[in-house]
């Protein structure tokens, strides 16, 4: 008697080889691709602040303010 075929799904990422996945990988990496756009997010979003904080720092020396370190 056969046991089940294994369930296969393809991933393609451009610019790289087609890989394979077992079903069980598929969650873990949905879950992977998601943490990533997070990560992307995030970084995205401490560039923004970096950059209003350089402003903030600059318009405080504009007006002779002191700011502690």
């Amino acid at each position: 008697m056969r046991g089940q075929p294994s369930v296969q799904y393809r991933l393609r990422v451009q610019g790289q080889k087609a890989r394979y996945l077992k079903a069980a990988q598929v969650a873990e990496t949905r879950a992977a691709i998601e943490q990533g756009r997070q990560l992307k997010k995030l970084e995205r979003e401490q560039q923004k602040l970096k950059a209003k904080m350089a402003q903030w720092v600059a318009k405080a020396a504009e007006l002779g303010l002191e700011l502690p370190d």
